[in-house]
């Protein structure tokens, strides 16, 4: 209850800061100039305000991101950009239509600075489009990417704000025009704290690679020892189990290239933890490349997939390929602390070469309540489990007791949570008791 209220706040907040510049415009809104240009002109006040919250929605905070989800907030930061683009590129469109004086406006060698501004603006945020759509196509590594992602989005709001603050005719007054720059400097001061202040307060929170595993399924688990636990505060490193953190391997803590990662290792334990992490990319690729003794800095944790104090609810986790890894994380964390509920997680796998970390899952189940049910799409001849695609008839057939009294966590390949997520809704389980996160989010 406590997250859904944060999270209608989260919502309000959001909306209530994207409007705003239209109630301060009332102060100089002009009914001469004719509907669509005033129209034209909110249109882009929004999409500023939009854009310069772009920088909160990638801030990775707790605030923004437990109530409901980080994996939701980026893919919504990813398409609210769309949105706001339609705006910014509505606004010179209706200006050129409604009225042909603004034309020459467009002509950046002879245009007023404040048009140049403006034009500036579009072109770098085509830029930022075309570089996040067809990142792969552009051949763009993600380190790269990232560096020239962060460079863009903070030439967009400086050229907007200026554009805004030189055209003065919705801003006249000074405290219109002072408020405008001090929001640009406070989105772009989110920028700031994330790669620049935050890096310098994780110097001090080293962890050291203490042993690499190899996985089936092509992953890799990395197992991690905080060096200094003081540098958490008194209660030191924490996380509750299904949650995750952005890693960064470098050994520097103001490295450009971070991924998120979900931990794999019971939260019971707090200066040793555990990754495991599946090689896709030129960055999991590095991971193989790991030495005992080398440092990783991390960023977390984060993430509202994960157990809460409920120690009665029967549990099933379902997960597909690394989607194994937070469930895993709860699993052992659940035999940490002697849970006795019944439990139930199904693995839904091509083969068994691709079983990620099924020893572990073996060995935590006498520990436990726990039914385990292997299904493979391609199984050896003699395999006696679950073929094929995990469907509803499967999970009737092993969900232990009621289905509707069962608390669900999903983690996978969209296909399946797709297919998953059907299937629960078609047996009638209530939403609210159905737990997803999507791994492909960055």
């Amino acid at each position: 209850m406590v997250l859904r209220m944060r999270a209608i706040a989260w919502l309000c907040g959001y909306v209530l800061i994207a409007v705003l510049p239209l109630i301060l415009g009332l102060f100089d809104l002009d009914p001469g100039r004719g509907f669509w240009i005033n129209f034209s002109v909110a249109m882009g006040f929004v999409a500023l305000a939009m854009l310069g919250l772009q920088f909160l929605l990638a801030a990775r905070t707790r605030f923004v991101g437990d109530p409901i989800g980080m994996d939701v907030v980026l893919r919504y930061h990813r398409e609210i950009t769309y949105v706001a683009a339609l705006l910014v590129f509505a606004h010179p469109i209706i200006l050129i239509v409604t009225d042909s004086r603004f034309l020459p406006l467009f002509n950046v060698w002879s245009s007023p600075l404040r048009a140049k501004f403006a034009v500036a603006c579009v072109l770098l945020l085509v830029a930022l489009i075309v570089t996040s759509v067809w990142r792969s196509k552009l051949r763009l590594g993600y380190a790269r990417w990232q560096a020239l992602h962060a460079l863009l989005a903070v030439a967009i709001v400086i050229t907007a704000t200026m554009h805004t603050v030189l055209v003065g005719y919705y801003v006249r007054e000074p405290w219109e025009s002072f408020l405008w720059i001090l929001s640009g400097f406070a989105f772009i001061g989110l920028g700031v704290w994330v790669r620049i202040i935050k890096p310098i307060l994780r110097r001090k929170r080293r962890w050291i690679v203490e042993e690499i595993h190899p996985e089936a399924g092509g992953s890799t688990s990395v197992s991690l020892r905080l060096e200094n636990p003081e540098s958490y505060g008194p209660d030191g490193f924490n996380f509750r189990a299904g949650q995750f953190a952005w890693i960064l391997m470098h050994r520097s803590p103001f490295a450009i290239t971070y991924h998120p990662f979900s931990f794999s290792s019971s939260s019971e334990h707090h200066q040793h933890i555990q990754f495991t992490i599946k090689a896709f990319g030129d960055f999991t690729h590095e991971v193989a490349q790991l030495a005992v003794g080398d440092v990783v800095y991390l960023d977390g944790p984060y993430g509202s997939f994960a157990l809460d104090d409920d120690v009665t609810t029967p549990m099933v986790l379902i997960g597909g390929g690394v989607g194994v890894t937070p469930l895993l994380s709860m699993l052992e964390t659940l035999a940490d602390r002697q849970d006795s509920r019944p439990c139930a997680i199904f693995l839904a796998n091509r083969d068994l070469a691709s079983r990620t970390c099924g020893g572990r899952i073996d060995l935590v189940q006498p520990r436990l309540q726990l039914t385990v049910v292997d299904v493979l799409e391609q199984p050896p001849a003699e395999w006696t489990g679950e073929r094929g695609f995990l469907d509803e008839r499967i999970l009737r057939q092993y969900i232990p007791g009621d289905p509707n009294a069962a608390r669900y966590f999903v983690c996978g390949p969209p296909g399946l949570m797709d297919a998953v997520e059907a299937a629960l809704h078609s047996m009638g389980v209530p939403p609210t008791r159905i737990h997803a996160e999507r791994f492909a989010m960055v």
